[in-house]
């Protein structure tokens, strides 16, 4: 009976260890994580030919699970250097995500636009503006790390752990660990 009841206990204490980070092999972020992760690159600046200055402020996280992307969007302020004039908006780029191993970094691939609205501008201002900041808002995204994990954050219990693949689910991206 006492072998019985020691054998229950310790399936009980290994079925509860699924729970654990490590021991389910998932490191999961939420979007609002995400979020205060990317704050740290924020606030992004380009000058546009003299004539443009593009400022990329306030990111905002969200997960697309079914189609397995990653959205951000930011607030968008452009200065018209020649008439010093400032015009606001939101820009919203969507990417895949994708983990490099060689830098411990999450990047967002294949970014594309998905939205872009530009405050109180006429259409053939606003339709330039929109692809001033769209560039420069594809380029700041595909090419910069959303965020790089510390070798303390790829460590559970000392061993180190290695994301191998990566899923975007409603309520978190998900990192696969072996």
């Amino acid at each position: 009976m006492l072998r019985l009841l020691v054998s229950l206990s310790a399936a009980l204490l290994l079925a509860g260890c699924t729970s654990v980070p490590f021991l389910s092999g998932e490191i999961r972020m939420t979007a609002d994580e995400l979020t205060q992760r990317m704050a740290r690159r924020f606030p992004l600046e380009k000058s546009v030919a003299g004539l443009l200055d593009v400022t990329l402020v306030r990111a905002r996280v969200e997960l697309n699970a079914d189609e397995q992307r990653i959205a951000t969007s930011v607030d968008v302020i452009v200065k018209l250097a020649l008439t010093g004039r400032t015009v606001t908006g939101t820009l919203k780029v969507s990417g895949r995500p994708e983990y490099s191993a060689a830098s411990r970094s999450l990047f967002l691939r294949d970014a594309r636009v998905e939205q872009i609205r530009m405050d109180n501008t006429p259409d053939a201002l606003s339709a330039g503006l929109a692809k001033a900041a769209s560039s420069f808002a594809r380029d700041a995204f595909e090419d910069k790390p959303l965020y790089t994990f510390s070798a303390e954050y790829l460590t559970r219990y000392g061993v180190r752990v290695e994301p191998e693949r990566i899923e975007v689910r409603a309520d978190a991206l998900v990192l696969k660990v072996k």
